[in-house]
């Protein structure tokens, strides 16, 4: 929910006037703001007060800005500038559309924009896939969606591919959490099960929610969802049954 910031406190960063706090998050605090070296509208994703004195944290913001601003992708979103002192913070563009999550909502996608979701989606998994890392993250929330074009707007638990917390993480944990937001776009409802190893035989598959779908596109989004990472498909394998279809 969008909650506008006062007068009094709205020059928060050097250069930066909050106009609305946008989210709060579990590490960062996210503003819409106005650059006035830009005189244009951007977003400020600062780290919340209540984290700033934890080093890893800190680490974590720094972190996500100078990958993004490492990256350039129409479906990715860019980073003008990323500081580290006083308080961490990055500036992003400003993202018109909403958040997918509050999209999924109003009911299940059509076919074809279900479709043009999924190639966008696979387009920027794709390059960052080949640039190293992984997203690690990919729900409804962390995709803006506007007429039909995707961003994926958090990257702040992406990394490079190995072990965390004892747990194997490669390109198939991205095509399961791809699955998982293409599941809830196709049928307007949440996953059963929650995460990775909550879910399986206990899915119903999303044909049974969305009759519209192709037994091509529902076969994907359920072999997406496997528990046997072997049985995951490439990025590449979704986007060429959801291309057609665009």
């Amino acid at each position: 929910m969008t909650v506008a910031v006062s007068s009094r406190s709205a020059a928060f960063v050097s250069g930066y006037r909050a106009v609305a706090q946008l989210e709060r998050g579990d590490l960062c605090d996210v503003y819409g703001a106005w650059s006035e070296e830009r005189e244009a509208r951007c977003v400020v994703k600062i780290l919340r007060p209540d984290r700033r004195a934890f080093a890893a944290d800190r680490r974590r913001v720094v972190a996500e800005g100078e990958l993004l601003l490492s990256l350039t992708h129409p479906h990715i979103v860019r980073a003008y500038e990323v500081h580290e002192d006083p308080v961490p913070f990055i500036v992003l563009e400003a993202t018109a559309g909403e958040s997918l999550a509050g999209l999924i909502e109003q009911g299940p996608f059509s076919t074809r924009d279900l479709a043009r979701l999924a190639t966008q989606l696979c387009s920027a998994l794709g390059y960052l896939h080949r640039h190293g890392y992984l997203h690690l993250d990919l729900k409804p929330a962390n995709v803006w969606y506007e007429r039909g074009h995707a961003r994926l707007v958090d990257l702040s638990l992406a990394r490079r591919s190995g072990k965390a917390a004892g747990q194997s993480l490669s390109v198939a944990t991205d095509a399961w959490g791809l699955g998982r937001l293409l599941y809830e776009a196709a049928t307007g409802r949440t996953l059963p099960g929650g995460d990775e190893m909550g879910v399986g035989a206990q899915v119903p598959p999303p044909l049974k929610k969305n009759g519209r779908l192709l037994p091509a596109t529902g076969s994907i989004i359920m072999r997406c969802l496997s528990a046997a990472l072997g049985d995951r498909p490439s990025i590449a394998e979704v986007a060429r049954v959801f291309a057609p279809l665009v």
